[in-house]
């Protein structure tokens, strides 16, 4: 997984594209890596189950991060100090499908740097090997997604800087303003 907010960077385009239910995108791209502390505290070796599948991202992962979704868009004070301009479509379907998206990017981008991925659990009860893990080894591998996904949050964020007319620094020094170019890239 690259660092989960990383995550951010692989829906991006998505979010330009999006005019409604972007947060529950968001939430989606992230929720998967809620089962890594619960499995650790569970005592299990491997962190990664149902949520790293395609099934727990078409089931779990959907409704925990319509969830998360919903929480954020009740809470007056994240409204408050983020600005969220984003609205519920009011389609439950949509924003479940918006979610699962977001989760089956998530278990996209991990499946490719990870040599430990359920990615068909139940329906086989096994762990795969990224194709970058047999191109590399695991650690060069996590690098290298890593490396590319800062890249991109830098490359996303100079282009926000840039299209919202305040500096790098002032972008990414307020909370209002790094939501706006992050989650709602409609500038």
């Amino acid at each position: 997984m690259p660092v989960t907010p990383l995550h951010i960077v692989f829906i991006w385009p998505f979010l330009r594209i999006l005019r409604k239910d972007r947060i529950f995108l968001i939430t989606g791209a992230m929720i998967p890596d809620l089962e890594i502390p619960l499995m650790n505290l569970a005592g299990f070796e491997i962190p990664r189950g149902i949520a790293h599948s395609i099934i727990g991202a078409l089931t779990v992962d959907g409704f925990a991060a319509i969830l998360t979704g919903m929480i954020i868009y009740r809470s007056k004070y994240l409204k408050k100090v983020l600005e969220i301009n984003d609205y519920v479509s009011g389609s439950w379907l949509r924003i479940w499908l918006i979610s699962s998206i977001g989760a089956l990017t998530h278990i996209s981008i991990d499946f490719l740097h990870h040599s430990y991925n359920p990615i068909l659990w139940p329906i086989l009860m096994e762990y795969y090997i990224g194709p970058l893990v047999y191109l590399m080894n695991y650690e060069l591998a996590t690098f290298s997604v890593h490396v590319f996904s800062i890249i991109s949050l830098l490359s996303i964020l100079i282009y926000s800087s840039s299209r919202m007319r305040t500096s790098f620094w002032k972008l990414i020094s307020s909370y209002k303003n790094l939501y706006r170019a992050l989650a709602e890239p409609n500038f």
